[in-house]
């Protein structure tokens, strides 16, 4: 059902230790904050999450905006990936594979304080929880999870773990990933192929009115996969959805399903394609102020490069922010809407790179000899 997927691509060639856990998690990972009120002080003073195997496994890492003081936050023997920020700043929550009671296990939501401090399992059972997303007000956190019949679920739980409740409760052979909260928290949409596709749903935050968004033969949305998120994103004031989907059957040589971005209202209609090209167009991102999109474009039929672009947020204006002899990916806007950080493997391993918001002023925050993926900017 799905096609070319340049994170997919990207994951599995930058993280070895990784596509194992990505197999077993099967199809199975993130937010937003307002910017303070000083910009330029902004994206100064604002960490960077990641995700780094430099020290032989992959782990939470953290820096300053400007690549210095990077540190280790896990350091545990096993596999951390998708780190989410609390709204405050203070607290990050992250799957790890690590599970003392249960080893074989597919992955478990921890929370840590932003310097590492207080790490501690909340989930604890033998099933694959990942996925984890804060609600705005930083008061329960949304995950996936594969307990029960193996099938991932929407579950919600208070930041302490406590808590823990079944959204989707869904009987049927289906995935439910990629839970989304609406900037007031009232709603939560999600990725689900239950009507034997993939669309995007929207439901109440305590599970209760469940309503199919996009109503496509084709596969819109996607599951999230290892610290992206599932290609679905509401706009800063709740009143859009940005998507992937692949709707459109390009003619070849070869031929293909390729991904397209589109925008719809927050109750479905309105639904609008924004991107036009023979590529996978993926993983949009609004900038703080809603007034623009970067995303990821790979230009090339099968194979080659992707680069990062940006566009207004009606689809106008798209530009090409990136250049490099690589995969460029998994753009992430800074607080104050001024820079954006992003992974690329322009020199042979993954790095985190950032840039100003008009593609000038980029510099190699991470250069470590291992990869570096999955940024996230502290709000």
């Amino acid at each position: 059902m799905r096609t070319v997927n340049t994170r997919m691509a990207l994951v599995i060639a930058a993280c070895p230790v990784c596509a194992a856990l990505m197999a077993f998690l099967a199809i199975a990972c993130q937010g937003g904050e307002e910017a303070p009120p000083a910009a330029t002080s902004a994206a100064t003073m604002a960490r960077v999450a990641f995700v780094s195997n430099r020290d032989g496994n992959y782990e939470i890492y953290a820096m300053n905006a400007d690549g210095s003081g990077q540190a280790n936050l896990s350091h545990t023997p096993g596999s951390d990936c998708c780190p989410a920020w609390s709204p405050d700043g203070l607290r990050i929550a992250f799957v790890s594979d690590l599970v003392d009671l249960h080893p074989a296990s597919g992955g478990e939501i921890y929370v840590m304080n932003a310097d590492g401090s207080g790490q501690t399992n909340l989930t604890q059972g033998p099933h694959t929880d990942n996925c984890p997303a804060w609600s705005p007000a930083g008061s329960q956190i949304a995950f996936t999870s594969r307990r029960g019949s193996g099938l991932s679920e929407i579950y919600l739980m208070n930041p302490d773990g406590a808590g823990q409740a079944n959204l989707t409760n869904n009987p049927g052979n289906d995935w439910d990933e990629s839970p989304a909260w609406s900037p007031d928290g009232s709603r939560i949409a999600f990725f689900s192929n239950r009507d034997g596709n993939g669309e995007i749903y929207v439901m109440n935050a305590d599970g209760t009115g469940l309503t199919n968004l996009t109503n496509n033969p084709g596969g819109d949305g996607d599951a999230c996969w290892w610290g992206a998120e599932g290609d679905l994103v509401w706009s800063p004031d709740g009143t859009k959805i940005a998507f992937s989907a692949q709707r459109e059957q390009e003619q070849g040589p070869p031929l293909f399903w390729n991904k397209e971005i589109y925008v719809m209202n927050a109750d479905g209609t309105g639904q609008t394609r924004l991107t036009n090209s023979r590529a996978q167009d993926v993983e949009p991102v609004w900038s703080p102020d809603g007034s623009r999109i970067a995303f990821t474009s790979q230009l090339t039929v099968v194979g080659g490069y992707s680069d990062i672009y940006v566009m207004n947020a009606d689809g106008t204006g798209q530009a090409k922010l990136t250049n490099g002899a690589g995969w460029d990916d998994s753009p992430s806007w800074s607080p104050d809407g001024s820079q954006i950080a992003f992974v690329s493997r322009r020199d042979g391993n993954a790095d985190i790179y950032v840039m100003k918001a008009d593609g000038t002023g980029l510099a190699n925050l991470t250069n470590s000899a291992g990869d570096d993926v999955s940024p996230v900017w502290q709000p």
